[in-house]
């Protein structure tokens, strides 16, 4: 999906385009947007494929609790 769709696009209940605030420059929002993608938990078939070896994303991270230092 083209950067400037994601950027762009109101947020939906079961998506991933995100709003951001007008004023950051772009290289921030897209560095902000890499860490929304890492954000997210194991997905169902991973955990079934490696028979529940792998079942958390141990680089998960809470926007309350950390911070994520993109600038």
């Amino acid at each position: 999906m083209p950067l400037f769709y994601m950027l762009t696009l109101k947020n939906r209940t079961n998506s991933n385009e995100f709003i951001m605030a007008a004023r950051k420059n772009t290289s921030r929002k897209i560095r902000l947007l890499k860490k929304v993608r890492q954000n997210r938990p194991v997905p169902a078939w991973v955990i079934i494929r490696t028979h529940r070896q792998v079942r958390t994303n141990p680089k998960r991270r809470s926007w309350r609790r950390s911070d994520v230092n993109v600038g």
